[in-house]
């Protein structure tokens, strides 16, 4: 928002240098982004907040000025000469949904000359930005810019049945609006129609059927409030966003509406020697209420730290526009006014006390501790398993939920949710998997220069619901992203890349935080995955992850010059099991013996039905056991292969004999015989 302060000192008194106000504003919460010569004239850049749109404005910003250097703020001329003739003879207005529209001026103003502005008022509109076109045109902005309320001029003689009807436009109805885009209408979207077709899209732009052009010579202006989250919606549907939806999409002023409307008809008047009709046809259905807010000094203390003198409190609030009587000392009944809708609470108007008190005013001052400190368990878990990741050398990164649908059903066959107003086809749905997003950090990192990635992310995925009306299914999950080296050449060693043990390896050290019991692993993945270097883990009946190295031809599609590795992990599920809890176990006093087991196994039994055999017998002096080679071929039969496990025995109460670490090894292979394992020396 660009302000002159020429212009701002038609209302307030401002200080002699310009600077001061760059340290001013920005304590009020206008935060000054530059600030520029233009000729005799200095323009600041405002950045202003969203719930603050009574400041997009000039007569805004000296509203807040006059209220901090303690200054009278002088109001906008309006002083209109009409005829004789009465508006309401001319023009009809009709509100036909209310619940979008609460307001709908209407002003007329006859035998205009269409020309170029005077030179002031052009100076001023090209000062803050705003690109001159003819007088009528350039008073609607120059009030826009000066009080904030958006406003429309109409060729009177354009609109059919000089009737204007605030509708929702009707199915199949389209619009050339003022940029000469020809667009389609929605029934969601609040027009302004005459008798027979739209003639502008309320709050977003006028058409071009009734635009003023230089033949016009009776105006029709309007001045309205449509309701905020209408203007956003259209607004964004038709791709436009212009000075009137920026300021109704954030809550114009219904109050502002008649004296803005005033405002520019005066104006017009002036520059373009029109004659304004008698009266403003006003349609004020909805009339706002705005329920007076109860402030205490206890309040104020209790906030800020510090007591406020009752005069301050008072001065501040009122010359803020607020309405302020005092109930008994200590305690108002404050009602805000109308264009302050950000203000509806008690700590809102402490808040306004602090901006002009100053908030450096405020004394240090360290607040009591809560009473009781609620442990947040989830989080605690979350945090448990982003320490692991992070110490196994993984990085975070934060993928936006937006991809193109097509690419989502080449790794699932979930339906999407489709975005009704895209601002892309790369984006035009919510996603179903979040295997796109990783590949693509991954293939941004290896396209420019980085080899060795071990990447995490944990966002969601959304599922389209069955029924129309139901909410979309939204589940969490977290996706590894691996490639390049476990290790790095140097002199000592040669490098060494990842493979899938490593991917492997790191999910079973993120399982070791959570107590899984029953977890079981299978070989296979799925159709984007190598089949022979892929896996999934189960957890009860469902589905706790599936990882394994990206297959040729999807690597190949997403230009991937490195094998790359992943892992799906249902969160929801892992963050729903309790974290294990760490148990101390005393160091044995007595020695290990270990013991290695050649064993022949069928081809058919893998590592976790044995490993699951052996802890099946509860022996207590069986410490450890881990598999150390694996080989095939030479004397072995058919179909099996070689596998040797090395056994650690030890007792915790005593030295254990050769006769017992025998019978413990007989029982570890009678467990081993229903699978058809044999020691590689038997028969």
């Amino acid at each position: 928002m660009k302000i002159s302060l020429n212009w701002l000192s038609e209302f307030v008194n401002l200080p002699a240098d310009p600077r001061e106000l760059g340290a001013v504003l920005p304590s009020l919460g206008l935060g000054v982004e530059s600030m520029a010569s233009v000729g005799d004239d200095c323009v600041l850049d405002l950045e202003v907040t969203t719930n603050r749109p009574d400041c997009l404005s000039h007569y805004g910003v000296a509203r807040e000025l006059a209220a901090y250097y303690q200054t009278q703020l002088r109001p906008p001329r309006a002083e209109v000469h009409e005829s004789g003739e009465p508006a309401a003879s001319a023009v009809s207005i009709e509100i036909a949904d209310p619940e979008l529209c609460a307001r709908y001026c209407g002003r007329v103003v006859k035998n205009v000359r269409i020309e170029p502005s005077p030179a002031w008022l052009a100076a001023r509109l090209e000062a803050v930005g705003v690109r001159p076109i003819n007088n009528v045109a350039d008073v609607t902005n120059y009030v826009l810019m000066e009080l904030g309320h958006p406003l429309h001029a109409f060729d009177f003689d354009r609109i059919a049945g000089r009737r204007i009807i605030v509708r929702r436009a009707l199915a199949g109805e389209g619009l050339r609006t003022l940029d000469g885009v020809d667009r389609k209408l929605d029934p969601a979207n609040l027009v302004i129609a005459d008798e027979t077709r739209p003639v502008a899209l309320a709050g977003v732009m006028g058409g071009a059927a009734s635009e003023i052009s230089a033949g016009t010579r009776h105006v029709l202006l309007e001045s309205a409030w449509f309701e905020p989250t209408s203007v956003r919606r259209t607004a964004k549907m038709h791709g436009l966003h212009t000075e009137a939806s920026h300021r109704f999409e954030r809550g114009a002023d219904i109050e502002m509406a008649p004296v803005a409307l005033n405002r520019a008809a005066a104006l017009i008047a002036e520059i373009a020697g029109g004659e304004v009709l008698s009266g403003i046809v006003d349609v004020y259905l909805r009339p706002l209420v705005r329920g007076a807010l109860t402030l205490r000094a206890s309040e104020i203390h209790r906030l800020l730290g510090t007591d406020a003198a009752e005069g301050d409190v008072e001065r501040i609030l009122r010359s803020l526009g607020f309405a302020v009587q005092s109930e008994t000392p200590g305690r108002w009944q404050v009602s805000p006014p109308s264009f302050r809708l950000d203000v509806s609470r008690e700590v809102d108007l402490v808040e306004e006390l602090a901006r002009h008190l100053g908030y450096d005013r405020l004394p240090s001052r360290v607040r009591p501790a809560p009473p009781r400190l609620e442990h947040d368990e989830l989080r605690t878990k979350e945090l448990a398993l982003f320490e692991l990741l992070v110490a196994l050398g993984y990085r975070q990164i934060i993928a936006p939920a937006m991809l193109d649908p097509a690419e989502c059903t080449r790794f699932t066959d979930r339906p999407a949710v489709i975005i009704s107003n895209p601002l892309s086809q790369e984006a035009s749905a919510m996603r179903t998997t979040a295997v796109p997003s990783m590949l693509h950090a991954l293939r941004w990192n290896l396209d420019r220069g980085q080899e060795d990635l071990r990447l995490f992310e944990v966002g969601k995925t959304y599922t389209r619901p069955a029924r129309a009306g139901d909410l979309a299914e939204e589940r969490r999950v977290l996706t590894l992203g691996l490639s390049g080296h476990r290790r790095p050449a140097s002199v000592h060693d040669t490098a060494r890349a990842l493979d899938f043990f490593d991917l492997k390896g790191d999910l079973e050290a993120l399982f070791q935080v959570f107590d899984l019991e029953a977890l079981e692993f299978k070989a296979g993945g799925c159709s984007y995955y190598d089949a022979r270097l892929s896996g999934r883990y189960e957890h009860g009946a469902g589905l706790l992850v599936i990882f394994g190295q990206l297959g040729e031809g999807c690597a190949r599609e997403y230009k991937l010059r490195r094998p790359v590795w992943l892992a799906e992990i249902d969160l929801e599920s892992l963050l729903g099991r309790p974290l294990r809890t760490p148990r101390f176990r005393s160091f044995p006093r007595y020695p290990v013996v270990v013991r290695d087991f050649a064993l022949v196994v069928p081809d058919s039994i893998a590592y976790q039905q044995i490993a699951a055999a052996i802890e099946q017998q509860q022996v207590p002096e069986i410490r450890s056991f881990r598999p150390v080679d694996l080989f095939r071929g030479g004397s072995l039969d058919h179909g099996c292969y070689g596998l040797l496990i090395r056994v650690c025995f030890q007792s915790e109460v005593k030295t254990l004999t050769n006769d017992e670490i025998d019978q413990f090894g007989r029982r570890i292979l009678s467990a081993l015989h229903p699978l058809g394992i044999r020691l590689r020396h038997q028969g």
